[in-house]
């Protein structure tokens, strides 16, 4: 197996970063998927998928060359830690004019980062060694593309930073979080104690898919901190976010800028 690529383009590397950093706070490990037109991210508990982030090619690298575990399956897995990547991915965003990244083999598979740093009269080179596992192909169909159900409801979520000043706040009341979303464009985060119960309303958003259900509203109940989670992906500056609810089971979040980045976060319902 052989990867090798190469990233020049400040918006690139500042975007790839963000990816990084976001996973990095919501798991130690998580595994790469690269293929020959994108890499992917991918977060499981449990065996089921919390995270699954699609980065393209042809927006992230100048250079880019894989060759898999065969002609078939021309495809390569490998396990990350996602602290360390991260830790090595911090000067892209300050002072690199570019970053190779590549497969090696230093006593242990790595991903090797060759981050070159400009200086007063040359450059100068970094060089950060990322052990990996490299993932058996009996593993591949724990880490196959999650099915995606039909959802009761599809909404907008207002903006994340206006999300964050409320739910970093009801976090202190409950470990839970309850939404709610109707046709009419409302969405409601609640949270509810024995002696209160605390609901801040957002009017007027865009409705992308009804509710033909029989209830009025479509709710669902989570688990506040992995909500706040996904806030983290605030750093890639997304346009929208759509919030799919299936009644009392989940809450989907999907992000997609322009095809270029495509996050996809799960959430279970909790039910009492």
């Amino acid at each position: 197996m052989k990867f090798k690529c190469r990233m020049s383009e400040t918006l690139a590397m500042r975007d790839f970063t963000n990816v990084v950093n976001a996973i990095s706070k919501m798991s130690k490990l998580c595994v790469m998927i690269m293929s020959i037109d994108e890499i992917c991210f991918t977060v499981l508990d449990d065996m089921n998928p919390i995270v699954w982030a699609v980065l393209s090619k042809n927006h992230f690298f100048n250079q880019y060359s894989l060759s898999g575990a065969d002609v078939e399956q021309n495809l390569i897995y490998l396990e990350v830690d996602t602290l360390m990547l991260s830790k090595s991915l911090t000067t892209l965003k300050t002072a690199a004019t570019s970053v190779t990244i590549k497969l090696t083999n230093k006593q242990q598979p790595c991903l090797t980062l060759d981050i070159e740093i400009p200086a007063i009269t040359d450059c100068w080179q970094c060089v950060h060694d990322v052990p990996i596992r490299v993932v058996p192909r009996q593993e591949w169909p724990s880490y196959k593309t999650p099915s995606v159900p039909a959802f009761d409801i599809t909404i907008d979520l207002p903006p994340m930073k206006h999300i964050r000043n409320v739910v970093e706040r009801m976090k202190n009341m409950s470990p839970y979080l309850g939404i709610v979303a109707d046709n009419n464009g409302m969405l409601i985060l609640k949270s509810e104690t024995n002696k209160a119960t605390v609901a801040t309303h957002f009017r007027d958003l865009r409705v992308w898919k009804d509710n033909t259900t029989d209830q009025d509203k479509i709710t669902a109940t989570i688990d506040i901190k992995r909500f706040i989670m996904f806030l983290a992906w605030d750093a890639v500056r997304p346009d929208s976010v759509q919030c799919n609810i299936l009644h009392e089971q989940m809450l989907y979040l999907h992000v997609n800028l322009q095809n270029n980045i495509k996050i996809n976060y799960f959430i279970p319902g909790i039910s009492f």
